[in-house]
């Protein structure tokens, strides 16, 4: 991904967001806040998947929470944390993503007990990715990389269990921009040669806070 359409997916989250804020319309709400936990499954795709010779992450697990704040009965910002671990055909050591930012979600509300809805989300990633290290390069270790941009665009579909919460899944497409971030290990830097790219699949559950009588 370019740096223009970097910077563009930002501005188009800080508009949404301060969108959310301003909004003023006076309506009745039944949920004020959000909260959800979460496991997924991370599918890598690019260079993270393809990354120097037979280290190429493979699908890994994820866990996570989320919690937000709803302006309407269908928008909701909020604050989120994953981590996630993808392993290595051949290797016993890991990639680890960790990840923390805020999310915008529209929700599609209705009378069924399905709801769908899209989210957009912006952060930080902090990758500790398996690494050769050494003067010949002949130990591997998972070594912690400067954080970079994360951005996400996600579908998910919720089913209610109760009037106050449900199970839901959700399918995602995650952008880290992580290409020549630098890690240091005894005094040598190294630096990672791409942008990391993923897909995951989300199943969690999600409770509901409505507003104070």
């Amino acid at each position: 991904m370019k740096k223009s359409k970097l910077i563009l997916f930002t501005l188009l989250f800080l508009s949404l967001a301060v969108s959310a804020f301003s909004h003023e319309e006076e309506e009745e709400k039944w949920r004020n806040f959000e909260i959800t936990g979460f496991g997924a499954f991370s599918i890598p795709t690019g260079a993270i998947k393809d990354w120097s010779d037979s280290m190429g992450a493979k699908t890994g697990i994820s866990f996570g929470g989320a919690g937000g704040y709803y302006f309407s009965d269908n928008l909701c910002l909020g604050v989120y944390f994953q981590y996630s671990q993808l392993g290595m055909e051949i290797y016993e050591r890991n990639h680890r993503l960790y990840d923390a930012g805020a999310y915008l979600k529209y929700a599609f509300t209705g009378e069924s007990n399905f709801e769908p809805y899209l989210k957009v989300s912006a952060g930080a990633l902090f990758p500790k990715f398996a690494t050769w290290v050494g003067p010949i390069r002949t130990r591997l270790r998972e070594l912690s990389y400067d954080p970079g941009f994360k951005g996400s665009l996600s579908a998910g579909l919720l089913y209610y269990t109760s009037d106050y919460g449900g199970i839901y899944i959700e399918a995602g497409y995650n952008y880290a921009s992580v290409k020549d971030k630098e890690a240091v290990y005894h005094s040598e830097k190294y630096f990672f040669e791409d942008n990391a790219n993923y897909l995951d699949i989300k199943a969690g559950i999600l409770v509901f806070f409505g507003p104070e009588e």
